[in-house]
């Protein structure tokens, strides 16, 4: 009778959350028509984004129950949107300034995410490593880039270089994520310091990446200050280390936390959604702030600083912070994030002549930059297999590729240059950064998904995969103690 009752109650409950995960978006979209009117309607821009959110969940949640990582289906999703003629002539997603500045909101987020979960004395003993994983593949992978566009495709050495800068930039937004759902099906990225090694690297790369092309793009163009490109990029890393340590420091005290005296005991208690708020507010600012100022690198880094180093203060809110993110990260961010990453390849810009010598100079240059990550991490403690893992999540390219692979292209047509090579070269470097994400994004999420119960160790304490997960579930997602 039990049985029955309770078979009983799980197909009711069953019922009910289905009802709300149906409800739910119907009334989101009944709000937004009400209010914004015809922004809402197909064609405005809200009703794309509230179409692209939708389809992309709905899509990631398709694939995972198939054992695919979702974000191949919301790439496809974008990609489709923007590319399918009776499909885009209504979803018209949104102009390229507004998805640039959602996709640097959900960058903060993945980025804030990241720094909370370093320990600052972790950085400090792999402080080598990080360097020698920033540096290495990405100046490896940007000379292969520059030799074989020389000979295969005809470059001239400047556009070979701007080409294989532009491509050489891996993504915290796909890395970040993958390890962290690594390290929730219980294996080990922690205390074997792979997670701190990847995701401060992964912000200095894209950095470093950027301010390299910009040098070349500069050479490439009469009248650009080489000089100041040259100087710029080390001044960005300086810039965003400064600022992060100073937003960081300064919440050690602000917001306060507040001390009650009962019965003689004192209780110190920290408001967790007051400092939430201080940080996503100072992490925003700092990103759009310094991107206004003409130092957009040095926003993302400035994050990663700042995020980790308010841990050091008398602020044990951690747990709450980050469960909130994870919750904003899995429902809203991801799916818009890889959405407009897809709304950003256009097929019709793939040129159908260079496509097999392109296929070749990406594969090529895909594993020298592994290669040149084995290197990097060649003096570690890592074992073996650990190493490997690096390499493979060291392949993962998609925002920077989809925000600067247009750059050159729309600098020639702004400066009204008459260069053709440099025209065609503009056009290349769009054409290969476009598939470097359909090929890297989807091929190194899932290498790093299904590599890592092979190549990784369990956490210890957890005999299988299914214990760890089972203990993630069950742990709190905030302190307990804590008042809003």
């Amino acid at each position: 009778m039990k049985s029955v009752q309770q078979k009983v109650l799980h197909h009711y409950f069953s019922t009910l959350k289905l009802l709300t995960i149906i409800t739910l978006p119907l009334l989101l979209y009944v709000s937004l028509l009400t209010t914004t009117g015809s922004l809402a309607l197909p064609g405005g821009v809200l009703f794309s984004l509230f179409l692209l959110l939708l389809l992309c969940s709905l899509c990631r949640l398709l694939l995972k129950s198939l054992g695919i990582p979702g974000m191949l289906g919301m790439l496809l999703v974008g990609i489709g949107m923007s590319n399918i003629p009776w499909i885009k002539e209504y979803t018209a997603v949104a102009p390229s300034s507004v998805s640039s500045d959602i996709k640097n909101v959900c960058l903060i987020i993945i980025l804030m995410r990241g720094g909370l979960s370093l320990e600052l004395a972790d950085v400090k003993k792999c402080g080598r490593a990080v360097l020698l994983l920033v540096f290495l593949p990405c100046f490896t992978e940007a000379l292969v880039y520059a030799i074989l566009s020389v000979f295969l495709i005809g470059l001239r050495w400047t556009e070979g270089f701007m080409l294989g800068f532009v491509v050489a930039a891996v993504t915290p937004a796909i890395i970040v994520p993958v390890l962290m759902k690594v390290a929730a099906r219980g294996y080990e990225i922690q205390s074997n310091y792979i997670s701190t090694m990847l995701i401060s690297a992964s912000s200095f790369d894209d950095v470093v990446a950027i301010s390299s092309f910009m040098v070349f793009l500069s050479a490439s163009i009469a009248g650009g200050s080489l000089i100041w490109q040259v100087f710029k990029g080390p001044l960005e890393i300086l810039i965003g280390i400064s600022v992060g340590c100073i937003l960081g420091m300064a919440m050690w005290f602000v917001p306060p936390p507040v001390k009650f005296i009962e019965n003689g005991d004192s209780t110190t208690v920290v408001f967790p959604k007051t400092r939430l708020c201080f940080i996503l507010m100072m992490g925003t600012t700092v990103v759009f702030g310094l991107g206004y100022l003409g130092f957009s690198g040095s926003g993302p880094l400035a994050v990663i600083v700042m995020s980790l180093l308010q841990r050091k203060g008398s602020h044990p809110m951690d747990s709450y912070i980050s469960g909130v993110l994870d919750r904003l990260w899995d429902y809203i961010m991801e799916p818009l994030l890889f959405g407009l990453v897809g709304t950003d390849i256009k097929l019709n810009v793939i040129k159908a002549d260079i496509l097999w010598k392109a296929g070749v100079i990406i594969v090529v240059g895909l594993v020298f930059r592994c290669l040149a990550a084995l290197v990097a991490v060649l003096g570690t403690s890592l074992t073996l297999r650990e190493r490997l893992f690096v390499c493979v999540s060291w392949i993962p390219k998609a925002t920077v590729q989809a925000a600067i692979g247009s750059y050159a292209l729309s600098t020639v047509v702004e400066l009204d240059i008459r260069d053709e090579d440099l025209i065609k070269a503009s056009e290349v470097i769009l054409t290969i950064a476009v598939l470097v994400i359909l090929i890297s994004a989807p091929l190194g999420s899932l290498l790093m998904t299904f590599m890592a119960p092979m190549l990784l160790p369990l956490k210890s304490g957890y005999n299988t995969v299914k214990e760890a997960e089972a203990d993630d579930e069950e742990q709190p997602e905030h302190a307990p103690s804590t008042k809003a």
